[in-house]
This record gives C-alpha cells, structure tokens and sequence, in this order.
C-alpha cells in the first residue's frame, strides 16, 4: 500500500464537515468527525490505497488504529436495498448493501467509487449502520431500508446522526431520461444537463444531485435535517483524493467505507 503522494495538503475540507487528513507519515483517511458525538468512527479509505486488495485494505486499518484482531463484517453489494444485521463470524457474506450492529467489537464495511457511503448512527444507544447508496438503491429504497433496520432494533429515526460520504456530484453524474424518471418527483434530484462539466455521451442527458434524493428520504423518514451531514466534494474530479468508477471504469480500484463503535 503506497502512502499518499508527498505534495499533497495535510487537510483538504470536504464539506459537510468531512476531511481528507494526511498524517506526517504520509498515510491519509477520510474522516466524518460528527459522528463521534453517537460514539462511532466513520471513516474512508483514500485513493492510495485499493480497498478490493483485503491485506490493503486491513493494513490501512492497522495503521489507523484498529487491531489485527478486530473482524471486518462485509457484504456482496449488488445495487439493491437489503440491510442485514452484521454477524462477526459470518464467513459467507450476504447479498447486500448495507449492514447494522448493535453494540462494540465489530468494523463494518462497504465499499465505494462514485456511489455514496452513509453512516447511520443511534444517539442514544450502541446502534449503528452502514450502506452503500448508488442511484439504483436510492431510487428502490435503500436508505428507508436502513431507517427501518435501526428501528426494529429500537432506534427513533429523530436521534440518528447521518453522515454522506464523498460521491459523484452532479458536475460529472450524467444519467438518461429513464434514469431521471426515477427521481423527477424529487425537488432538486434531476437538473440541467449545463450543470454537467464532463462531456456528455447522449443528447437527451441531464444531471443528477443523489444526495438531494438522499435528504428528501431521510426527511420523509422523520430524520431530523440539523444530524445530517453531506460532502460536497465530486469523487470523479479529484483523483488525487478519490477512486471513480466513472473516471477508471469498471474494475477499477475501489474505496472502503468504515463504521466502527470506538471505546
């Protein structure tokens, strides 16, 4: 795993309060820091370090303090809306996009290059939850998916913290009218194709804001809109700093997004 190129800055500010930190050692992470306050750490891998390589993926962990020891709970992700609960012996991961835990011991994980990590924390408990949220997911219900997982387990919607990690904005998120469909009775999803900044591959294109359908559901699912936190920065424009899949393309190296409960 190589360490972040030498030339770049020691903090670069994300929005919504995430950070890309590079230490003096030159190992670098993306942290969502308000999701301390719930007790979790949430963070993301870099663009120097590969997440689909798993030793890449656990050194990383090692050098950011997380013990060898401590089990990794991941899922088959498959663009759906299925979150399970995370099981830290499982040795045959679901068909899922997201995972929920209850409680210490357990690193939760998914990975991510232009589809949006979020982190769903408990305020007033141990309860927690990480999903991988792509257009696909979004538009099925992914997120109601995950509200709904933390409140079977006793979670109110109005004391989770939400975190929406770096993702393709709509500067580079190009879809067609039948993805657009989708997401048109959304305010604020799908805008001009003159917001897009990369050159269009059809004529009938416009631009898609995921997270504008992201805080539209979390809104309906009585989350409340001041414990919700979203970058602004586009995963597809900054190479330095992110992994794209509209950049690289497909089996392209990937990101990885932790939740973890800190003690």
């Amino acid at each position: 795993m190589s360490a972040a190129p030498s030339e770049a800055p020691a903090t670069v500010e994300l929005g919504g309060g995430f950070i890309y930190v590079r230490r003096p050692d030159g190992r670098a992470a993306i942290l969502a820091p308000h999701l301390q306050s719930a007790g979790v750490a949430g963070m993301m891998s870099p663009s120097s370090v590969n997440a689909r390589d798993a030793s890449e993926l656990r050194t990383w962990l090692e050098h950011w303090g997380f013990e060898t020891s401590l089990p990794i709970a991941q899922v088959n992700q498959v663009h759906g809306v299925a979150v399970v609960k995370a099981r830290p012996d499982d040795a045959s991961p679901d068909e899922s996009d997201g995972l929920w835990f209850d409680g210490d011991g357990l690193i939760l994980s998914i990975k991510a290059a232009d589809c949006a990590p979020v982190w769903l924390a408990d305020m007033a408990s141990k309860r927690f939850a990480l999903v991988h949220a792509g257009w696909r997911g979004v538009a099925d219900g992914i997120i109601a998916s995950a509200v709904d997982a933390l409140a079977a387990g006793g979670s109110e919607p109005q004391e989770l913290a939400v975190a929406v990690g770096p993702h393709l904005r709509p500067c580079c998120f190009e879809v067609g009218p039948e993805v657009a469909e989708r997401f048109a009775a959304i305010e604020g999803a799908v805008k001009s194709a003159d917001q897009l900044q990369v050159q269009r591959r059809r004529d009938n294109s416009v631009s898609l804001d995921l997270a504008a359908a992201i805080l539209a559901d979390l809104s309906d699912l009585g989350v409340r809109g001041e414990q919700v936190f979203v970058a602004t920065a586009c995963t597809r424009c900054h190479p330095d700093l992110f992994h794209s899949y509209r950049r690289n393309g497909s089996g392209g190296p990937l990101m990885a997004a932790i939740a973890a409960r800190r003690t």
